[in-house]
């Protein structure tokens, strides 16, 4: 597993947080983490906005106050992902959503918001929804998710991130730092492994440079 690292300036503006998340950082999902409420709520919503008006992006937001199991997390997917169907609230039907080939857009971004509520209240939960969105995100990037009707692959770049507001980094390093199965159509990278993460921490000036 790979982890590259990044402070980034809550005083920047969004457009610039773009370059440095989206262009200038590998191709991974991203752990935010801050110790500031308000900061975290600064970035989550003008980051999301702003991936809403510059077109070719998907956007998902989820809320994570209001998820305390699987099946309000579904609810929440199934009411921001553009599909056009109800899924049932299990981790099959939930993997299968997060790969939603009824769209192809350039880019995915699913933004899930406090996600350190759902990792303390209900870990084993959060442990597996992370696995679901990680996985699907991987396979849907590299072009091993499915084959489309022309006979081309499919392929998103698709991106979590994950946001934690004073959230314990231990038990967030041990949910990243496993191995995953990954289901891919190309039986050579069928295989269990590690994946990369970019860690993003939210400072402010006086911070940036500590």
């Amino acid at each position: 597993m790979s982890i590259q690292r990044l402070k980034l300036n809550i005083d920047n503006a969004v457009a610039r947080w773009y370059e440095q998340l989206f262009i200038d950082l590998p191709q991974n999902d991203f752990i935010i983490i801050c110790n500031n409420s308000d900061w975290l709520r600064w970035f989550g919503t003008n980051l999301t906005q702003y991936l809403c008006t510059i077109g070719g992006h998907e956007v998902v937001p989820m809320y994570g106050k209001q998820i305390n199991n699987l099946e309000s997390c579904c609810y929440q997917i199934n009411l921001s992902m553009p599909i056009g169907y109800n899924f049932r609230p299990d981790y099959h039907a939930l993997y299968d959503t997060l790969l939603n080939f009824e769209t192809e857009p350039p880019k995915r971004v699913i933004v899930f918001n406090d996600a350190q509520f759902l990792l303390s209240s209900n870990p084993e939960v959060f442990d597996n929804v992370m696995e679901s969105m990680v996985v699907a995100s991987y396979v849907n990037r590299e072009g091993i998710s499915t084959i489309k009707e022309d006979g081309t692959r499919y392929k998103v770049d698709q991106r979590n991130i994950f946001i934690f507001d004073n959230a314990n980094w231990e038990r967030i390093g041990e949910s990243i730092n496993r191995e995953f199965y990954i289901p891919s159509i190309d039986e050579h990278t069928r295989v269990d492994r590690k994946l990369d993460f970019n860690i993003i921490e939210i400072v402010d000036e006086s911070e940036q440079a500590l």
